[in-house]
């Protein structure tokens, strides 16, 4: 059988005799490069809220965008306020700075997964970056705060330094306290399947890590004069309306959340495995429940379902011969098929038929 030049270059590339170090770089900017490509780049529709709270930084009550309407984004800003400290003050310069974010975010999982002596934790990782909800996140809604709740919620789970995890516990918390209190509860089962007993102490702080972020939050949005809860917002919507966009999206929504991972977890030796029931479990209930009270279906349960899928890929131990077979049956998958995203009864996928739109946001305009 005589294979192209390019599949046989690729062939070299992914051998396992590969230098570790070099690969999971390689395999980091092959994720960013296709999923850029697959997903395009969209602008989070109130970008221009955030930016006037990084021009605000020093004190975000006197950012009168974010006092608007409901006032929730006011429990969003560590983005702005990090823009704002490091001078990042102007369309170009805050939403340039967003996209540098978002890169990180769509490469540090596989950086995470990095090991000197084998390359089977970067492959998985690659396989639900480059094939999963996370990228597609991170790059609809440039400007937003997602890119740094996918940035921390993936440092809590995967670093093994307890004291950097639960910095980053609490600054996820502080970001985005819905989202970090549920990734917790989904968090908390794959570290007591590897660790047993000794997975208490990281439990026990990390929700009072979590619980504390998020209790500061609510301390310093309450001083800046209240910003809505999430919940009054859902609460708000006619429950015929959610009940319908639901099951209208249900297939697609649960297909979106781990995208082309779901093959992974199909896998008959992890299947088999008590940590690939607990997986699969997980994932389902996830994938049909937080639909139920998220409109932004497949970004808020596609950022909770990290939690458990990249905990696994950091810390279990790996069947080799079958993490192989996942690599050779998903790689190409995962790199060429675009994870479309289910956001409020709808199909959301930015592509890159609207660039001017990105273009009108570099320049000021208000995009909507």
């Amino acid at each position: 059988m005589v294979q192209s030049p390019v599949l046989t270059r690729w062939a070299r590339v992914t051998t396992a005799a590969a230098n570790p170090l070099y690969f999971t770089a390689f395999l980091a900017f092959a994720a960013l490069a296709v999923t850029v490509l697959k997903t395009g780049i969209g602008i989070h529709p109130e970008w221009h809220r955030l930016l006037d709270g990084a021009i605000h930084w020093q004190d975000i009550s006197q950012s009168p965008l974010l006092a608007e309407g409901d006032a929730s984004l006011r429990s969003n800003v560590v983005e702005s306020w990090l823009s704002g400290a490091l001078g990042f003050q102007s369309p170009k310069r805050y939403l340039t700075f967003a996209m540098v974010l978002a890169a990180i975010a769509i490469v540090l999982p596989i950086a995470l997964a990095y090991r000197k002596d084998n390359t089977q934790r970067v492959k998985l990782a690659f396989i639900f970056v480059a094939g999963g909800s996370l990228a597609p996140i991170a790059l609809s809604w440039i400007g937003g705060y997602d890119a740094v709740s996918i940035i921390t919620l993936i440092t809590a789970v995967m670093v093994r330094k307890q004291w950097i995890s639960l910095i980053a516990w609490f600054v996820l918390a502080m970001n985005h306290a819905p989202v970090a209190l549920l990734a917790f509860l989904a968090w908390v089962p794959i570290p007591l399947v590897i660790w047993k007993r000794d997975a208490t102490a990281r439990i026990v702080t990390s929700a009072l890590a979590t619980i504390a972020g998020a209790g500061a939050m609510h301390v310093i949005t309450n001083a800046w004069g209240g910003s809505t809860d999430r919940f009054a917002l859902f609460t708000a919507i006619p429950f015929d309306a959610l009940w319908h966009a639901y099951i209208t999206m249900l297939p697609i929504t649960v297909f979106s959340i781990l995208g082309i991972g779901w093959i992974v977890l199909a896998d008959r030796s992890l299947r088999r495995s008590t940590i690939g029931k607990v997986l699969i479990i997980e994932s389902l209930a996830i994938s049909l429940l937080i639909p139920l009270i998220a409109i932004d279906a497949t970004r808020i349960a596609g950022m909770i379902a990290l939690a458990p899928i990249f905990t696994w890929i950091a810390h279990a131990q790996l069947n080799t011969p079958a993490t192989e077979r996942i690599w050779r049956r998903t790689w190409l998958i995962a790199a060429i098929v675009p994870i479309f995203m289910v956001w409020q009864g709808a199909i959301l996928h930015p592509g890159w038929g609207n660039i001017d739109l990105v273009q009108r946001a570099f320049d000021g305009q208000v995009i909507r």
